[in-house]
């Protein structure tokens, strides 16, 4: 059944992930729901990741990475080919956000990282930034926990709150789409519990694909599974 465009946040055509002469990927094709929450599963280094990787251009950042094939997001009314290098990377990767297995929580105070964005986007209007800073920190679940300690090194917070952190710093942004690696792997059973909670709420804000092992968090979480088998990407029922 053809799925009305309208809906799909994500179209994958035909797509093809080299590393060098080693092809990861071969030929893949998928849809992504917007307001869906979809989990990529498989064995480890079958290229779960590296899929990420091709849906916000981060693979140019990879040495011997090579792409074919077509990536499209549906942006503003229309559909934006990701490849397209007319379309600013940094403005890719700020509507279809990365976060990453290992949370790297910027070199500062826990409110400089969620405001960090805003600099980078030129909005210094301090009551505007802190309202924001407020509503993503409050959005990843973890502004009752910092509120007193906003100017305070960041890597100062535990394993799970530096996690909530880079994901309130993607949310400062208000990003479409969220590509989410692997986010409860290091994590203790109740940190993971709140980094599950959290990615749940985030499906009435945007799009997300998270790549995990665990089976019993996927059918938890996810709306719509994809398994990398033989190089590709297959739907699961």
């Amino acid at each position: 059944m053809m799925i009305d465009e309208p809906t799909v946040k994500i179209r994958v055509e035909h797509l093809t992930f080299s590393y060098g002469p080693r092809t990861v990927l071969r030929d893949v094709n998928a849809s992504f729901l917007r307001g869906s929450l979809t989990a990529v599963i498989g064995p480890s280094g079958r290229g779960k990741s590296t899929f990420l990787l091709a849906l916000n251009r981060l693979w140019e950042e990879v040495p011997g990475a090579r792409v074919q094939g077509n990536v499209w997001v549906y942006l503003d009314g229309g559909e934006q080919l990701v490849s397209d290098a007319s379309f600013p990377v940094t403005e890719l990767r700020r509507r279809v956000a990365m976060i990453f297995q290992t949370p790297h929580p910027l070199p500062m105070s826990i409110y400089k990282n969620v405001a960090f964005p805003l600099k980078i986007m030129g909005i210094r209007d301090k009551n505007i930034v802190a309202e924001v800073v407020h509503d993503a920190l409050n959005h990843a679940f973890l502004w009752e926990e910092v509120k007193d300690r906003l100017h305070e090194d960041a890597r100062r917070l535990s394993g799970g709150q530096q996690q909530r952190l880079c994901i309130a710093r993607a949310l400062a942004a208000k990003p479409d789409v969220l590509l989410v690696d692997e986010p409860t792997s290091s994590l203790d059973a109740h940190a993971a519990g709140v980094i599950e909670e959290l990615l749940m709420a985030l499906k009435a804000q945007c799009t997300l694909v998270v790549v995990s092992h665990y089976l019993e968090q996927v059918r938890r979480l996810a709306d719509q599974v994809y398994e990398v088998t033989n190089k590709a990407l297959q739907p699961l029922s």
